[in-house]
Parts: structure tokens; C-alpha cells; sequence
């Protein structure tokens, strides 16, 4: 894969360009007094506002979580979205997560301190939610997990590896390796944080959580000030992701217990 696609992929899929397959299943979830879903699907199609409150409404949610199917007819960027725009909004709503993700947030060095204001903002940011989307329907193919990009020779599991390789790439490739560093720890540290305890606890691994939330934050930070940021208009949710690392995977690890761990739901 070329860098420049690469780079793409980080934000390859959006509501506004919804595939006509999830299309005709948000229609057919939401839509209750009328058939003519191909007739709606043309007229809503493309029009972000009309598709967010759609898959933000309580009766699309419903249905995917209530659904008996072995599998959905919808795409992981879908699914992902949807689950994550709710994960946020109920983060949103909780006091005490609030309060508790602004001491921790506020435990380093920081120029700015967070507050209530600053955090819901983050949270209200669709453009981390659907950075993360994509990131999360990358990685459901696990070899992406592992892999700065489609060469074999490049899949390491070790950020030290990856950082290594950074420092002898070009000026594009360091962008997006530092962009896979802060996607690789946020994943680990969100979606599997067993795995990073199993590691450190059985397997005698001198790393823990910290460790990834470290790196994280860090290359995510680098991600951000980096030209190519910019030019990909990445520059303010990288910069998101890097400042408030601790709160995104607090709200990613909610939604892989509260509906992807406790559902029977999958995707085509």
C-alpha cells in the first residue's frame, strides 16, 4: 500500500458516504411508517446530519443489539460508529467517570488543564469518533494490528521496533508509523487490556498499561505536529487523541464490555 493511501485509510469511511448496504439497513432500522427505503436512501444519501441522528436514535441502537442474526448486514465502519457515538454520548452523561477522568487527565504536565468543558468537548468530537471508527475496522483484520503496512517484513509487535523503523523512513512514512504507534496503544490499551496484563503479569513482560499510555500520547502528539497532519486534515484529532488518551480508551474499553462482549451481533 502506498503512504499517501495509506494515510487514507485513517479516515476512508464517513457517515455522509455511508456504503447503499449499511444505508438501506440505518433506513430499514429507523424508518417505521413507510416502505420505500430505496426512495428514502436517495434522498438522505450524503447528508451527514439527517444519517448522524439516525444512528444516534435509540431504535437503531435497539435493533443492533437486540439482533439474533449469526451475522449483520452491515459493515464494521458501521457498526464501530454506531457503538462508539453511543459509548461517548453515555460517557457524557456519567458524573462520576467526569470527574474521575479529569483528576487523571490533570496528572501530568499540562499546559492546558482539562475541565469539564474540555472534556465533554472531546467527547462530542465526531471527527475522533469516526477517526477511531476506521481504525477499529482496520484492525479487524489482525494483521494490521502488527504491520506499520501491507509488507510482511514491517509487522512488528514491539513499539521499539516501530520506532526503530521510523528513524530510518522518509518524511510521509514517519507520519504514518507515528500514527500507527498511537493507533497500536490505544487499541491494546481500550479494546484488549488483558492482553497487556497477561503480558506484564504472567509472562513477565516489564511493561504495563502506563507503558502503552505513555507511547501513546507521545506519537499521537507527534502524529499531530507533524506537516502531513495538516495536509491530511488530521492535525486536530490527532492532537485529541494525544491529550486525551486516557479518557478515549476508558471510552473504548465501555463500549467492548457493555456491547461488543456482551452481543451475539457480528457484521458481513
Amino acid at each position: 500500500m502506498e503512504r499517501d493511501e495509506a494515510i487514507k485509510e485513517l479516515q476512508k469511511e464517513s457517515l455522509q458516504g455511508l456504503s447503499d448496504k449499511d444505508l438501506l439497513f440505518l433506513i430499514e432500522s429507523y424508518v417505521t411508517k413507510r416502505n420505500d427505503y430505496e426512495n428514502i436512501a436517495s434522498l438522505i444519501n450524503g447528508d451527514e446530519d439527517i444519517i448522524a441522528k439516525m444512528v444516534d436514535s435509540d431504535r437503531v441502537f435497539n435493533k443492533v443489539m437486540s439482533c439474533t442474526e449469526r451475522i449483520l448486514a452491515i459493515s464494521p465502519y458501521f457498526l464501530f460508529s454506531l457503538l462508539l457515538r453511543r459509548a461517548f454520548k453515555e460517557k457524557r452523561k456519567d458524573a462520576k467517570f467526569i470527574e474521575n477522568t479529569i483528576d487523571a487527565l490533570n496528572n501530568t504536565k499540562l499546559v492546558i488543564p482539562w475541565d469539564q468543558n474540555r472534556l465533554t468537548g472531546l467527547l462530542e468530537d465526531t471527527q475522533v469518533s469516526n477517526y477511531i471508527a476506521n481504525m477499529l475496522a482496520q484492525f479487524i483484520d489482525s494483521s494490521k494490528l502488527f504491520s506499520v503496512n501491507d509488507d510482511e517484513k514491517m509487522s512488528h509487535r514491539y513499539i521499539v521496533d516501530m520506532i526503530t523503523d521510523s528513524l530510518d523512513s522518509d518524511n510521509l512514512e514517519k507520519f504514518y508509523i507515528y500514527c500507527h504507534i498511537g493507533n497500536y496503544t490505544l487499541f491494546l490499551t481500550g479494546m484488549i487490556p488483558e492482553y497487556i496484563k497477561y503480558r506484564y503479569e504472567s509472562k513477565r513482560r516489564p511493561v504495563d498499561k502506563h507503558y502503552y499510555v505513555s507511547f501513546g500520547k507521545t506519537y499521537y502528539g507527534l502524529a499531530s505536529e507533524h506537516t502531513n497532519a495538516r495536509k491530511s486534515r488530521l492535525k486536530g484529532t490527532l492532537s485529541q487523541l494525544s491529550e486525551g488518551f486516557e479518557a478515549v480508551s476508558q471510552v473504548l474499553s465501555f463500549m467492548n464490555k457493555e456491547y461488543l462482549c456482551s452481543a451475539k451481533t457480528g457484521f458481513a
